[in-house]
């Protein structure tokens, strides 16, 4: 055998032992995809979800917001309690007479100051006078939460707004607004059933009633009910003319004047709570829808705009609408607020006639009537 031969076989038993040796080498296992997961996928929260969970969360650290508000010292203790129960947030209150909101406002506004998150109380001013001025931001898009936006959960089918943009006010309460109180120890239930019973000459001079420049919505009732004859006839039975709402409840639960009549719902119903001799006249003629005094609009440039955002959709809520019924004994404008602790005569009635005075219409009308009643109540204004 030559050299060459040999180096073949060589060569050739070297590819031969090669092969065999990799044939025994241990070989890697095959790639196997993973089962596919049967488990359920991570749900996300719904966009208003996300966006409310990350507007509290800016809010806790605001921790705050602050509200100017005429309201009595028993309604801002329970807002306030509730709120804070809710959500862990505070709020300062500044409580003023209605007619010194605007001009707080606007000294502070002349300073470069914005102070206030929202200013709740009487449709007028935030209407008349905080629109006007260019004060208020819009609230429609700040609300977020579904229960709120959905118009088939409010009375007339539609969110509750006062201001004819549909943007600015709003309100939870739309509650019949009877304006007359009685002394019941003093006048029988079935005495004062009607506006025209007012006008009898037994109640000459026996009437206290609220300013009707100062707090127009009185006459305006009047007016939109019974008509200017009315107001000249009423003018004529001296009623006593106040500016202290909480002094002319004393008076009459004292007895010193049997028939009042009143603004604010929310004092009413501390002295009735406290168990003053007091009771609430229904005229046949009808009546206003009205808010309780509660109406709010929200300044522009907050300075806790988080915190006031989760304010207004929560006071627009179910829950809060329930809550406010319940200790006010007002009706809620929402459809599902339950009406179970109303007395009758306090939920409105589908057979009753209503003029809804939470509406910039009525303001404008009640601005009309104030000036009328200056000429009317003149003489009896100090």
């Amino acid at each position: 055998m030559n050299g060459r031969t040999k180096g073949k076989v060589i060569f050739t038993g070297l590819v031969c032992l090669a092969a065999v040796l990799l044939s025994c080498a241990p070989q890697p296992a095959p790639k196997v995809k993973p089962p596919a997961a049967t488990g359920p996928r991570a749900v996300q929260p719904p966009g208003w979800q996300q966006e409310w969970e990350k507007t509290l969360t800016a809010a806790r650290r605001e921790r705050n917001l602050s509200i100017f508000t005429p309201a009595g010292s028993a309604v801002r203790a329970q807002i306030s309690a509730w709120f804070d129960e809710k959500f862990g947030l505070e709020i300062d209150w500044t409580p003023l007479p209605a007619a010194e909101i605007t001009p707080k406002i606007t000294r502070e506004r002349q300073a470069g100051l914005h102070l206030v998150d929202i200013q709740m109380g009487a449709l007028s001013r935030q209407i008349g006078e905080l629109k006007p001025a260019g004060f208020l931001a819009p609230v429609k898009p700040l609300l977020v939460l579904p229960e709120v936006l959905d118009k088939k959960a409010w009375f007339g089918g539609d969110i509750p707004w006062a201001d004819n943009d549909k943007a600015y006010t709003l309100n939870n309460i739309l509650s019949p607004e009877h304006r007359i109180a009685i002394n019941t120890e003093l006048v029988k239930p079935d005495e004062i059933t009607s506006y025209n019973d007012l006008l009898e000459p037994r109640w000459k001079g026996k009437i206290v009633m609220m300013h009707p420049v100062l707090n127009s919505r009185l006459p305006a009732i009047f007016y939109t009910i019974m008509g200017r004859d009315y107001l000249v006839d009423l003018a004529r039975q001296r009623p006593v003319i106040t500016e202290n709402q909480r002094a002319a409840l004393e008076w009459l639960a004292q007895g010193k004047y049997p028939v009042m009549i009143f603004t604010r719902t929310d004092e009413l119903m501390e002295f009735i709570r406290a168990g003053a001799p007091i009771r609430r006249a229904i005229a046949r003629e009808g009546t206003t829808l009205a808010g309780g005094g509660l109406s709010f609009s929200m300044l522009d440039r907050p300075p806790h705009p988080n915190a006031a955002r989760i304010f207004v959709n929560w006071w627009m809520s179910k829950e809060l609408g329930t809550l406010l019924s319940r200790f006010l004994l007002l009706q809620s404008a929402r459809l599902d607020a339950p009406t179970d602790h109303l007395p009758p005569d306090i939920m409105r009635d589908p057979s009753f006639k209503y003029v809804n005075a939470e509406t910039e219409a009525f303001h404008e009308q009640q601005f009309k009537v104030r000036d009328l009643s200056r000429v009317i109540f003149g003489h009896l204004l100090r």
